[in-house]
This record gives C-alpha cells, sequence and structure tokens, in this order.
C-alpha cells in the first residue's frame, strides 16, 4: 500500500494505492499553523476509517508547493504511523529529461503531472493543472520538459479583483447560459469560466503553434468550470498529480 500526498496551496489531496489501483483519496485545507498532532490525528483517523491497516503502508511519496509545511507533515508520519516519507525533489527519479535554464526552480507538481501525462499519455504533451495557479508545461516526443506558462487560478485573481473594485461583490464559480451577461454577477461568472477558456484555449494554441502539434491533459480542481467552454480537444484527469507520484515512487523502489 502508497500513500501518495500532493500538499497544494489550498488543498492537500491524498491517494491511497494498492499495485496500481486507486483505493481511496481525500482533500484536506492547506493550513500552515496546524501543528504535527493536528495533522497527525487528522491523517489517523482518514486512514483508520477505510480498511486498510496502517501497517501494511510499503511507503509515503509527497510533492508540495508549501515549504512550511513540510517538515509537520514529514513529523506526523514519523510520529503517528512511525514511518518515513519521500519527497518529490533532486536526484529523485522521475524519467523526465528537464530542460530548463535552472531545473531547480520546476515546482514538484508540475513535474509530477508531467511524469503522470508521460507515462500514460503519448508525447509530445501539454499538462495543465489548474488551482490556485494556473500551471501549464510541454513536454516533448524526446520526453524533455522545455518549460511553460504560470498564470493565476480563476479564485485568485477574482479574489484580487474583488479586494480592488469595491463596487464588485464575490460571486460564485458558475457558468452562466450566455457568454454576454446581462447582469454583474453573470458578466463576472462570464468571464471567470468563458474568460479563463478563451485563454486556456488561446495559449493552447500558440504553444502547439510554436511546438507542434501535442495531446492536451488538464486536470485540477478548478478544470470542471472550464471543460464545458473549451474548443480545444483535451484529456480531463482528475487524478493525475496522485497517478505521477505513484509512478515516481516506483521508478525509485526498484
Amino acid at each position: 500500500m502508497i500513500i501518495c500526498i500532493d500538499i497544494g496551496n489550498t488543498n492537500i489531496v491524498l491517494g491511497i494505492y494498492k499495485n496500481d489501483e486507486l483505493l481511496e483519496s481525500f482533500r484536506l485545507q492547506t493550513n500552515i499553523y496546524q501543528t504535527v498532532d493536528e495533522y497527525g490525528v487528522k491523517l489517523r483517523q482518514l486512514i483508520d476509517a477505510t480498511n486498510f491497516k496502517s501497517e501494511n503502508i510499503e511507503g509515503i511519496i509527497i510533492s508540495s508547493v508549501v515549504p512550511q509545511i513540510d517538515r509537520i507533515i514529514e513529523k506526523a508520519f514519523d510520529k503517528y504511523f512511525n514511518k518515513k516519507v519521500m519527497f518529490v525533489g533532486p536526484g529523485v527519479k522521475n524519467g523526465i529529461n528537464i530542460r530548463l535554464e535552472n531545473p531547480k526552480q520546476l515546482g514538484a507538481d508540475i513535474l509530477v503531472g508531467a511524469v503522470a501525462a508521460v507515462n500514460k499519455y503519448q508525447c509530445p504533451v501539454i499538462v495543465i493543472d489548474m488551482g490556485t495557479a494556473i500551471s501549464i508545461c510541454y513536454v516533448n516526443s524526446k520526453k524533455e520538459l522545455l518549460g511553460g506558462v504560470i498564470l493565476p487560478g480563476i479564485k485568485t485573481s477574482y479574489n484580487a479583483l474583488f479586494q480592488r473594485a469595491s463596487k464588485l461583490e464575490e460571486v460564485g464559480i458558475e457558468r452562466p447560459k450566455n457568454v454576454v451577461g446581462n447582469d454583474t454577477i453573470t458578466s463576472l461568472q462570464s468571464g471567470m469560466t468563458y474568460g479563463m477558456a478563451s485563454c486556456i484555449d488561446g495559449l493552447v494554441k500558440k504553444i502547439q503553434k510554436e511546438q507542434g502539434e501535442s495531446q492536451v491533459v488538464i486536470t485540477g480542481g478548478e478544470a470542471r468550470f472550464v471543460l464545458d467552454s473549451l474548443e480545444s480537444k483535451v484529456i480531463y484527469d482528475e487524478n493525475l498529480l496522485l497517478e505521477g507520484l505513484k509512478i515516481i515512487y516506483q521508478k525509485n523502489s526498484k
């Protein structure tokens, strides 16, 4: 049994794998102020609530973009499970040739998504992860990660707008019936959904014009808000990052 954990700015996603099968997945809110014991108790409760015994945990692998919490989670597993964890980072085998000016700057989440896409789908591939930030990376037919694009997520960008524009009240993300909204709420929602979909379509088109035709794989908590509005042909993979973590663990445990 392998536990795969993706620590994001908004949520911590945890998946339990047996061989290649994802048996359970959970989602926790990321909170840098919680203690080792608070996280340890939560993790213990989640895993004990399943039919899996913690003594059957073969290994734990983590990708994180929140360094403030890494040591806390590591200590929680040590104290409450007596298990060591593996972090995705320099020196970890992944099967991808990172062709960046400074490979150490590459986010672990971007790498993990690329690994999963390369192993599950055909290269070349554009990988889009929609969360607090939207990351788009490109991997060519030689499994070389050449770089990508980073932009703010839907909630991130609109929260900034709501804070700066005093007459605009916060609204939920929903796709309105028409692109042209007939009031402030539907106009904002049109921007959130149709606007972001158009942004992604445009970037995909520009990347493919620059690099050549490729598959497009999309994941992340906010992807569901734009899927039906995209004109690009995409593959939606909800558990892409968990799959990438599993693959990386398997590569490093042989």
